[in-house]
C-alpha cells in the first residue's frame, strides 16, 4: 500500500501545527518545565515539513537547506526542553553544534543527494541519541509512564533516520529516498514520522502532568518551610505504623520535640531567622534518622515528631539524646535562652506490649513526656512512664546477692551487699515513678556509700599486700568521677534515668564489684602459720 505523498505531508503538517498550538496554549514560562521549548520545537518541526512539501515550488535553499536546518533546530529545541524539564544546565554547544553542521553540510552538498542524506541522517541520529542518553541518566527522577512514550517517539525517529542512511549507503533507488515520489519506503517513513510526532508530544505532556501530580502530592504531604512531612502525612503514617506494631507486637517509638524558648528567639532575631532556625533543626532531624522506615515530621509551629518503627525504649532514647546533642552542637546563638544557644526538649513514648489503646494515646504520652522535659529545665530527654519501664529491659532487674560473690572479708562483703540494696532501692523508685528529686536523693545515697566503700576497701587491700592496690584505687577514682558527671547530668535533665541506672548497676556493680574486685580476693585470704621446728 502506497500513501499519497502530498496527503501524508498535509497530515504531518496539520498534526504538528495543532500539537504546537495546543502545547503552547498550556505552556507557562514560570513553571520552568520545558513546555515552551517543546511548543517551539513542534512549530519548527511543522515548518520543516511545510518546506519539504514545497519541494520544486520554492528554491532548493529553502526546501532543502533551511528545511533540514529547521528539523535539526526542532531536535535541538526538544533537547533543550528536556534539560529544562529536569532543571539541569543544558550543554548549549553540544546541543546546537549539529544545527550549524546540518546547515553547512546541506548547503555544500546541495547537488549530492546520497551523500547529503547519509551525512544529514547521521547528524539527526546523533541529536536523537543525545536526548535519549540524557533521558536514560535521568530515568530515576521521572515518575509515571510519560517518559516511555517520549523515549519511544525518539527511538522511532532514530530508527527511521538510521534506515534512511543505510538505504542511501547501500545504493537504494532514488525513489526510495526521494520526498516527492510515492513508495512503500516513503509510506513507512511518513507513518513513522507521524507516529513519532504524536509520541513526542503526548509523552512530554504526560511527563509534565505526572510531575505536576507528584508535586501536588508532595505539597499535600510535605511541610513547605522545612521539607519534612506535614501534619496530614504524620497522622497517616502514625495510624499505619501503630496498627502494624499493635498487630505484630513489635515496638514503635515516638519522639516529640520542641525548640526551647522559640517565641523569644523570633522576637529577638525576627521571623526570617526563626524560619532558618526551624530549617536547620529539620535538617538535623533528617541526619539523625537515617533508617528507611523512620519519619520526621513538623507537628506545628516549633514542634516536631519522629516516628521510629521497631524502636524500643532504649533505641528511641538514644536517637532522642543524639538529636538533642546534635542541635546543641549547631551552636545557634540565642541570647533569650537559658543556655545562650538554641536547644530542644524531647519526650519519648514507646508502644510496647500494647500499653497504649490507640495512636492518639501514644501521641499524648510523648507530649506529656515533652512537657515534663520542659518543666524540668528544658534541653533534656524525658521518657513516658511506660517507656521507662521498658527501657533497657535486660539491665533493669533486681540484683540478688549470692554467696559466690563473697571474698571472705566481712567488711567488704557487707558493703557489697549494701550497694546491692541501694541499687534495688533505686530500681524500685524508678519503676514506682517517684519524683525526680526523690530519685536524685537516692542516687546521692548510693554514691556516698560507694565512696565510703572504696576508701575502706583501698585501705584493706593495701594492708593485705595486694600488689595492684594503686591501680585499683585509680579505677575507683575514674568510676567516681564518671558517677558524679552522670548524676549531675541527670540532675539538670541532660541524661535520662535509665542511662544513670545502667551506669551505676552495670559499671559500678556488675563489672567492678563482681569482676575487677575478684582480682584481690586471694590477697585477703588468711595465711597459714608456719609449723614449729622440732628436733
Amino acid at each position: 500500500m502506497h500513501a499519497d505523498v502530498p496527503t501524508m505531508f498535509l497530515a504531518i503538517i496539520l498534526v504538528g501545527a495543532v500539537l504546537s498550538l495546543s502545547v503552547g496554549a498550556v505552556a507557562d514560562r514560570r513553571q520552568h518545565d520545558g513546555m515552551v521549548f517543546w511548543a517551539v520545537g513542534l512549530a519548527l518541526h511543522t515548518l520543516a515539513y511545510i518546506c519539504f512539501s514545497l519541494r520544486g515550488q520554492i528554491s532548493d535553499i529553502v526546501s532543502i537547506v533551511l528545511a533540514n536546518t529547521a528539523l535539526s533546530c526542532a531536535l535541538a529545541t526538544f533537547t533543550e526542553g528536556l534539560y529544562a524539564f529536569y532543571q539541569s544546565r543544558a550543554p548549549r554547544r553540544l546541543i546546537w553544534l549539529p544545527v550549524v553542521l546540518v546547515f553547512l553540510v546541506f548547503f555544500a552538498l546541495l547537488d549530492q543527494l546520497v551523500t547529503r542524506i547519509i551525512v544529514g541522517s547521521l547528524v539527526f541520529v546523533t541529536q536523537c541519541l543525545l536526548a535519549l542518553t540524557f533521558m536514560w541518566r535521568q530515568r530515576r527522577q521521572t515518575a509515571g509512564r510519560g517518559k516511555y512514550f517520549l523515549a519511544s517517539g525518539i527511538a522511532v525517529m532514530t530508527a527511521l533516520l538510521t534506515l534512511r542512511a543505510a538505504g542511501a549507503a547501500t545504493g537504494a533507488a532514488a525513489a526510495m529516498l526521494s520526498l516527492s515520489q510515492s513508495s512503500l519506503m516513503q509510506t513507512l517513513t511518513f507513518l513513522g514520522a507521524l507516529t513519532s510526532l504524536l509520541l513526542l508530544a503526548i509523552g512530554f505532556v504526560l511527563m509534565s502532568k505526572e510531575r505536576s501530580d507528584q508535586l501536588n502530592q508532595i505539597m499535600a504531604t510535605q511541610d513547605d518551610l522545612t521539607g519534612l512531612a506535614n501534619r496530614r502525612r504524620l497522622n497517616e503514617v502514625l495510624a499505619i505504623e501503630w496498627a502494624r506494631a499493635h498487630r505484630s507486637g513489635q515496638p514503635l517509638g515516638l519522639i516529640m520535640i520542641d525548640i526551647d524558648w522559640f517565641k523569644g528567639y523570633n522576637d529577638l532575631y525576627g521571623h526570617q531567622a526563626g524560619d532558618d532556625c526551624l530549617q536547620r533543626v529539620a535538617r538535623t532531624m533528617e541526619t539523625v534518622t537515617q533508617r528507611a522506615g523512620d519519619l520526621a515530621a513538623r507537628y506545628g509551629g516549633e514542634e516536631f515528631i519522629l516516628i521510629l518503627p521497631d524502636a524500643d525504649a532504649s533505641a528511641a532514647q538514644r536517637v532522642a539524646e543524639a538529636l538533642r546533642q546534635s542541635v546543641q552542637a549547631l551552636a545557634i546563638p540565642h541570647n533569650a535562652g537559658a543556655d545562650k544557644h538554641v536547644t530542644i526538649s524531647l519526650g519519648v513514648a514507646v508502644l510496647s506490649e500494647a500499653c497504649y489503646p490507640d495512636a492518639e494515646s501514644l501521641l499524648r504520652a510523648a507530649d506529656a513526656a515533652l512537657y515534663r522535659a520542659k518543666d524540668g529545665g528544658r534541653n533534656q530527654v524525658q521518657l513516658a512512664p511506660e517507656a521507662l519501664r521498658h527501657a533497657a529491659p535486660v539491665k533493669l532487674v533486681q540484683l540478688i546477692w549470692r554467696s559466690a560473690y563473697e571474698c571472705g572479708n566481712a567488711v567488704i562483703d557487707g558493703q557489697h551487699r549494701q550497694l546491692f540494696n541501694d541499687i534495688n532501692t533505686l530500681l524500685g523508685a524508678m519503676l514506682g515513678e517517684r519524683k525526680t528529686d526523690e530519685v536524685a536523693a537516692l542516687v546521692q545515697v548510693f554514691i556516698a556509700d560507694v565512696m565510703q566503700h572504696f576508701e575502706e576497701e583501698e585501705a584493706l587491700i593495701k594492708a593485705a599486700g595486694y600488689p595492684g592496690a594503686e591501680d585499683h584505687a585509680r579505677q575507683h577514682r575514674q568510676l567516681l568521677d564518671k558517677a558524679r558527671t552522670v548524676t549531675e547530668h541527670f540532675r539538670i535533665g541532660k541524661l535520662a534515668l535509665g542511662e544513670v541506672f545502667e551506669y551505676l548497676a552495670h559499671d559500678l556493680v556488675a563489672r567492678h564489684l563482681l569482676i575487677a574486685d575478684r582480682e584481690f580476693f586471694a590477697s585477703l585470704q588468711p595465711r597459714a602459720q608456719a609449723a614449729p621446728i622440732t628436733h
